[in-house]
């Protein structure tokens, strides 16, 4: 973690619990939040499942329950059950999928705003015929369990759960002031900048809550104990629907262990919390800004437990300055066979011999990922483990390759 840090790679904190005891504790973070609190994104997935379950044994609600009791004008609703939300098997349009999220996400939206996203947006597949994960399942789960209950989605967290079990930096954000004071950040090649902050109403009940990494490890011990749900409904939780979606948790083998847990990501904040049942071990990572994939730091941690090989990140440095950066600016399409356009992104410059490579949705701009050089032509976009190849011709780009495993897609730069 210390040479993660030093890269540049990691600011958050780490606990890892074996019991009730806390045998490692990590936290290097000059842009540390409040309390080590940091928003947790799709962890609160897990969250609005348990009460969601909870409502079940109280006989307020059952699985096979369909949407269209709440939410008639949802697609496919007749044929989607409360089950087919938790277990992201009822193909509903995925909202942060919607062209304008990353442009509109510091905005304030009402229900209605969200609904409309949804429906107007086309279903994935026919209820059951797959299982892909969509935030919008736990949005409309969080808006009936407003609807059983007569109370808010963050009432019924805090009364449910975080009262229940004594979780003492743990709610959900309702508005902009909740996450006042919680940010997260970018990395530029040199410093860490400030990132902008998704408004809470938009992840609501799939990625609102704010959460510590004591509070999440006293989470999932609490939920596997049997002092939040019945074990009849954790084995729920635990079936699964493919190799590692269940109903509010994933599988996360490791080796030959078995963990249970989830991952989240908002903004700049990535999250991740696990428990190995056999060995009673609890892991939760929280971040608020990284160059990499959490699962890196996730396996690095384990590895090291578990006495498991490791090898580290390697982070570039080159120093090679010709051409300038500047030359490989601008704006590309990505065309597979080179006629059909997969996506638009542009590339500017960071800082360092760095350049940026942010995603581009009807000429808006999305998710940025810093791009580390490795040699005069070459850089490494580490988010996605993949290479930008160009080929300079005349002091101008003539052609790009991005390269991701044995995958190439050939690039044009537009004008």
């Amino acid at each position: 973690m210390d040479y993660l840090t030093k890269e540049n790679s990691f600011l958050g904190n780490i606990e890892l619990k074996k019991g009730n005891d806390i045998i490692y504790a990590y936290n290097s973070n000059p842009l540390e939040p409040n309390n080590g609190e940091y928003r947790i994104g799709s962890i609160t997935k897990v969250f609005t499942a348990i009460v969601i379950f909870q409502l079940i044994e109280e006989d307020k609600l059952t699985l096979d329950k369909k949407l269209s009791k709440f939410y008639p004008e949802i697609k496919n609703s007749k044929d989607i059950s409360v089950e087919n939300l938790l277990s992201h098997t009822s193909g509903i349009y995925n909202f942060t999928a919607w062209k304008n999220y990353y442009s509109t996400r510091n905005q304030t939206f009402s229900k209605r705003q969200i609904l409309d996203i949804i429906n107007d947006g086309k279903p994935d597949f026919k209820p059951n015929k797959d299982c892909i994960y969509s935030n919008s399942n736990y949005i409309l789960l969080g808006y009936i369990i407003e609807d059983l209950t007569g109370k808010s989605y963050a009432q019924n967290v805090k009364e449910r759960i975080v009262n229940r079990i004594n979780l003492p930096h743990t709610f959900v954000a309702e508005n902009q002031q909740d996450i006042s004071n919680v940010k997260s950040y970018l990395f530029n090649g040199k410093d860490w900048s400030e990132d902008v902050s998704s408004n809470p109403s938009l992840p609501f009940s799939a990625g609102a809550i704010i959460s510590t990494t004591s509070d999440l490890n006293k989470l999932f011990e609490h939920l596997f104990h049997g002092n939040l749900l019945s074990a009849k409904s954790l084995s729920t939780m635990q079936t699964l629907k493919n190799q590692s979606i269940g109903h509010g948790l994933f599988k996360a083998p490791f080796y030959e262990k078995t963990g249970w847990g989830h991952t989240g990501r908002i903004d700049e904040f990535k999250s991740a919390v696990f428990y190995f049942p056999a060995e009673d071990l609890y892991l939760s990572i929280l971040t608020n800004g990284s160059r990499g994939n959490l699962n890196d730091v996730v396996v690095g941690i384990l590895s090291k437990y578990y006495d498991k090989k490791y090898t580290y990140p390697v982070f570039y440095h080159s120093e090679t300055e010709e051409p300038k950066v500047s030359i490989f600016t601008g704006k590309y399409s990505a065309r597979l066979a080179g006629l059909i356009t997969v996506g638009e992104f542009e590339i500017t410059e960071a800082e360092n011999n760095h350049l940026f490579m942010s995603e581009l949705q009807d000429g808006k701009i999305g998710e940025r990922g810093l791009l580390e050089r490795l040699d005069a032509n070459t850089f490494y976009l580490r988010s996605a483990k993949g290479k930008l190849i160009f080929t300079i011709e005349n002091n101008q780009v003539k052609n790009l390759v991005l390269e991701q495993g044995k995958m190439k897609i050939k690039c044009k730069k537009l004008k």
